[in-house]
């Protein structure tokens, strides 16, 4: 029993307080009072601004603001424990009510939603110095509803919980299971006294069948809410079905349901219909809330629901769970938020389910001693092998597709946790109702050798669970009648592992089946029900079936799973925090097996020894002689064996590639001289004929036309092999060599696809090669074949530009250098490679230098470079690297705003570019001659260099550069206050940057739009630019574009009168300008402080 304090709001504002000791009826207390609160409408918007908006966001002023008003919620709460408890007899009431034990509780009651939905988990005891929901007090709402002893009875006996988890975004969704797959691990403590059934379809009109035929004391909704209050179902197909909180409301009542849970966003509306319509007690969300929190609620929530106390504590908990774990995911990783405050409990009578209390963990040793020992546990055919981590999205994949197609075959390379996730999902449906009998999931291996190999294995292997022994007394034709019966009329999960050995990838020492066995099987499998079949190839004779590939996990997902496999190593965590820990990472590509069996040997090894061993350099550590699910080189033995001896041989090529192998690319590797005679010759129809090959025995993964995913663990295995010949060394050399030929060809061809008409396959191709790429670049600095050097790492760089990885050109280009130059510093003679890999590489820096807004240190490498290249003879190539000398020294001279300097830069390049036909060097003078224009208010002349450079780019097919003449004639518009049509250019340059990806681009203009709205008064637009800039800004650790965009919100907070925050924004500003010497800056922000104190 528990004492109360009534809180009840009338709707004209006034207060009354009530003291409810437990089992008697409330006594007031004083007189009602005008209810005065201390957060207006401001307030309320910065709390909702705070829990739903911060963490989307949390850069700079936002992070101020965020943490100002998280410093502020204390302050709130006191206001509010003080509008309510304010007078010495309410102060009395409360103290007594504390006084009489550890557990209490606050009722608000009232009529009106705007009463109820107010922030009243946030009041705070000052002389306890913790809110009181943190602090044994439960707090509730209530409606004023005439019958209370009207609510729908919870039945006895076994509680029975009825998800309804709605994803109508599919695998772009939240986590499917995120709520309840952690509760099945509850479930051991209450088996038996808890029964939890998902609901299939999550559709309303199947809740309101299932809710009519069976009772369900809770219903609990795992979704989204409705923008206009009620929440988000299923259609029976697919999609989403927003319901309005009435409907919900109607159906729940129709099923008598006591308890609902919603962890839908903003779902407190929902709740009021609720429980107006007979439910006993309703769990919501008064905001929204990130996955993760609701998760974390529901984990602790469930747990005390389940030991038995009632809904108000188990609320209770769930709270102090969010407050204790209150990392939630934004840009930044994991930040604090108090979301504590957003789960609310609306009450009708008092509810709990006290016949669930059972022994806990922790009984003592002579009770233990004294139970009688269990019978053995029969082998669990389902049971994991090691932590199962992730695949909600393949878990939604399989629910729809098992409803839906029936038949579903999970197919992916070995390793890649096809097994484990076919056993998840096993005990996912074994546990949560998608079968009639827990033990109607019925496992059924393929592995050769097995005495139930075929259909009759099948048969019997279902009819023997079902049916026990008498079924083996019948003869084949009644079992197999039976079975089918079985199966059309009731529902159990058929899960058929290893299924590639029964026809494409069949055992050598085991007999086959017959063409009239396999069409058997296939027969069967059109009438068996749900069917989940496992395999490492996708089956295709078995026709026009759902297949669903499994890849690695996640990157998340992996992070995890590498937790999970190195929290008995302590001693594994210094290594983790090791660059070389993240390129093993991502060679593991969240492959479990290889993760399972590799990371754990960080105990003694380091991570770059790790991922040496998986390149091919050096053996796999680890035994060898386990089988294909303990050890990596047994499971790729297994599918590589299966290949035909020519294939394999052909094979060891894959032993260079990182990552990805091209058809393509191994053609053009083929073709060269003195490459390895067992693939001389080969085309790209013969390579994608032995890639596909290994594809079909899961050891690819093939993504697109040609291109195939490696298996983590297979360079290392044909290393190993190919080790083991006599000829590796030599062999090995040749192939490095024409490997690196093709790498360098292939940075030749992608060079001007990155700035061309195909600019967003470029970037794609390259990234996908970009491991390739890199591995090749670093063989060819080892062996100082600096012209293949300098093909690669000039395509590197532009990609690398594009994407914004200025951290991966600073560290190649550093290497680079110092391998390139003498002891001294003294760079090479032009006249060789190296010199001539050594006048890029060095530009390159420079022109980093100029990104990276270090305008001082790129003068003296390009001055440097200058004085380098004077001393050089005469020649063609000489005067070509001049010009982009001189070009750049115009820019460096912009970037200081000595424009008539610039200007005679751009014009001394010019004549030379002209001197040469390059084109494309024309277009880039015409556009800094803009510049110079432009910065100098000479409109007319600005406006026709741009559209002189634009000519040129659209012949050349230039995007990248024809993006930044639009974003330029852009901000003439804008000087000119033509606003549309600066719009209109602004959006052009957008479509180009973004279509590519070029996010540090994208950002100039996402902050230019963010001016023009601001001019335009248009705040939000402009807030919402002006973002956009910033989280690019600020992932990319771009120090000159952040002070400007601080800089302009400081300026807009001004404009919208807003001081104090317009002060956070000049001061980061400042701060940021003077850690980067930006002289200019520091002037402004200054001048922007001061002007804002003195007014």
């Amino acid at each position: 029993m528990v004492d109360r304090l009534l809180l009840d709001i009338a709707d004209d504002g006034m207060l009354s307080v009530s003291m409810w000791p437990a089992g008697e009826l409330p006594q007031p207390v004083g007189e009602p009072a005008p209810l005065v609160l201390p957060l207006d409408r401001d307030s309320l918007e910065d709390l909702r601004w705070y829990l739903e908006d911060y963490l989307r966001h949390p850069y700079a002023g936002y992070a101020d603001r965020g943490s100002g008003i998280a410093a502020r919620l204390p302050a709130w709460g006191e206001g509010l424990f003080h509008a309510v408890f304010g007078t010495p007899e309410t102060r009395a009431a409360y103290a007594a009510v504390r006084a009489r034990g550890d557990h209490a509780e606050v009722v608000i009651r009232s009529a009106s939603t705007q009463s109820l939905g107010l922030p009243w988990e946030l009041m705070r005891d000052p002389s306890r110095r913790r809110p009181i929901v943190l602090d044994g007090v439960s707090v509730t709402r209530s409606l004023p509803v005439q019958d209370l002893s009207g609510s729908f009875p919870a039945a006895e006996g076994r509680l029975r919980v009825l998800m309804v988890i709605s994803r109508p975004e599919g695998r772009d969704d939240v986590g499917y299971g995120l709520i309840a797959r952690p509760l099945l691990g509850m479930l051991d403590a209450v088996r038996g006294n808890v029964e939890l059934v998902v609901l299939r379809p999550p559709t309303l009109e199947h809740l309101r069948r299932v809710l009519i035929e069976e009772p369900f004391q809770v219903v609990h909704f795992d979704g989204h809410g409705a923008a206009y209050g009620g929440v988000v179902f299923e259609q029976e197909g697919g999609g989403a079905d927003p319901v309005p909180a009435e409907k919900v409301a109607r159906v729940l009542a129709e099923g008598r349901v006591p308890v609902v849970v919603l962890n839908a966003c903003r779902s407190a509306q929902v709740a009021a219909h609720l429980v107006r319509g007979g439910a006993a007690s309703v769990v919501a969300m008064a905001y929204s809330v990130y996955a993760v929190a609701a998760a974390e609620f529901m984990a602790a929530f469930y747990e005390r629901l389940f030991a038995g106390d009632r809904v108000a504590d188990a609320v209770t908990a769930g709270r102090a769970r969010l407050a204790l774990r209150d990392g939630r995911p934004s840009p930044k990783g994991r930040l604090p938020l108090e979301d504590w405050v957003v789960p609310v409990h609306y009450l009708r009578r008092d509810l709990g389910f006290p016949g669930l209390r059972t022994e806990r963990r922790g009984a003592s040793l002579d009770d233990l001693l004294d139970r009688p020992p269990d019978e053995p546990p029969s082998d669990d055919d389902l049971a994991p092998v090691g932590v199962f981590v992730g695949r909600d999205d393949l878990f939604h994949t399989l629910e729809s597709a098992a409803r839906l197609q029936r038949v579903v075959i999970l197919h992916g390379s070995g390793g890649a946790g096809k097994t484990e996730l076919a056993k998840a999902f096993g005990r996912w449906w074994r546990d949560t109702g998608g079968v009639e009998r827990p033990d109607w999931v019925i496992w059924h291996s393929f592995e050769p050798g097995v005495a139930s190999f075929g259909l009759s294995g099948v048969i019997d292997g279902i009819g023997l669970r079902v049916f026990g022994t008498d079924f083996a007394r019948r003869d084949p034709a009644q079992r197999l009648a039976v079975v089918r019966r079985l199966l059309r009329e009731r529902r159990l999960l058929l899960i058929w592992d290893d299924f590639e050995s029964v026809h494409t990838m069949p055992d050598p020492v085991t007999p086959p089946l017959s063409a009239t066995e396999l069409d058997e099987l296939k027969r069967f499998l059109g009438e068996a029900g749900t069917v989940l079949i496992v395999s490492r190839n996708p089956e295709e004779w078995l026709g026009d079936l759902r297949r669903v590939e499994v890849d690695g996990l996640s990157a998340d997902e992996a992070v995890l799973y590498a937790d999970q496999l190195l929290e008995p190593f302590p001693e594994a965590g210094r290594r983790r925090a090791s660059p070389a820990f993240a390129e093993l990472m991502e060679w593991l590509d969240g492959h479990p097996l290889s993760m399972r069996l590799i990371l754990p040997h960080l105990a003694t090894t380091g991570p770059a020894a790790l991922l040496a061993a998986l390149r091919g350099a050096a053996p796999l550590p680890g035994r060898d002689d386990g089988d294909r699910r303990s050890s990596l080189t047994a499971s790729i033995g297994y599918s590589f064996d299966r290949l035909p001896e020519a294939d394999r041989r052909a094979l060891t090529m894959v032993a260079l590639f990182h990552g990805v192998v091209d058809a393509n690319l191994l053609a053009w590797l083929s073709g060269i001289s003195d490459v390895l005679q067992r693939v001389r010759g080969l085309t790209a129809d013969d390579w994608t004929r032995v890639l596909d090959g290994a594809a079909a025995v899961g050891l690819l993964t093939r993504f697109a036309d040609g291109m195939y995913r490696i298996h983590p663990a297979l360079p290392a295995f044909l290393a190993q092999r190919w080790r083991a010949e006599d000829s590796f060394a030599a062999e090995h050399a040749a192939a490095a060599g024409a490997m690196l030929q093709t790498c360098s060809a292939l940075a030749d061809f992608l060079l001007p696809q990155l700035s061309g008409r195909s600019a967003k396959a470029g970037v794609l191709l390259t990234r996908l090669h970009a491991r390739n790429l890199t591995g090749m670049l670093a063989h060819a600095i080892e062996e100082k074949i600096w012209d293949r050097a300098q093909c690669i790492v000039q395509t590197l760089v532009e990609y690398w530009d594009i994407r914004g990885l200025s951290e991966e050109t600073r560290g190649w280009t550093d290497r680079m250098r110092l391998a390139l130059e003498g002891a001294d510093g003294s760079p090479p003679g032009l006249d060789s490679d190296a010199g001539r890999c050594w006048a890029f590489v060095a530009s390159a820096e420079a022109t980093r230098s100029v990104l990276d807004e270090r305008i001082g240190q790129a003068q003296e490498r390009y001055t440097a470079i200058l004085e380098h290249l004077e001393r050089q003879p005469p020649g063609p190539y000489r005067q070509r690297l001049l010009s982009g000398v001189y070009h750049q020294l115009g820019v460096v001279a912009g970037e200081r705003e000595r424009w008539e300097e610039a200007e005679r830069w751009h014009r001394t390049s010019l004549a030379m570019h002209e001197e040469c036909g390059d084109r494309a060097g024309l277009a880039g003078c015409y556009h800094q001659l803009g510049r110079c224009a432009q910065e100098q208010r000479r409109w007319k002349e600005a406006g026709r260099w741009f559209r002189k450079a634009l000519a040129v780019e659209e012949e050349l097919g230039d995007q990248a550069r024809m993006a930044d003449g639009f974003h330029q004639l852009g901000m003439i518009a804008q000087e000119r206050r033509r606003w549309h049509e600066a719009e209109r250019w602004y959006h052009r340059s957008l479509a180009l940057n973004e279509d590519v990806g070029n996010r540090p681009h994208a950002a100039i203009t996402y902050h230019q739009l963010g001016l023009l709205a601001q001019e335009r008064q248009h705040w939000a637009e402009a807030e919402r630019w002006y973002l956009a800039a910033l989280e690019v800004n600020e992932e990319l650790n771009r120090g000159g574009h952040l002070v400007a965009n601080y800089h302009q919100l400081g300026v807009m907070a001004v404009q919208l009168g807003r001081p104090r925050e317009a002060e956070q924004w000049f001061t980061r500003a400042l701060a940021l300008a003077q850690s980067l010497d930006l002289r200019t800056d520091i002037d402004r922000e200054r001048g922007s402080l001061d002007t804002l104190r003195r007014s």
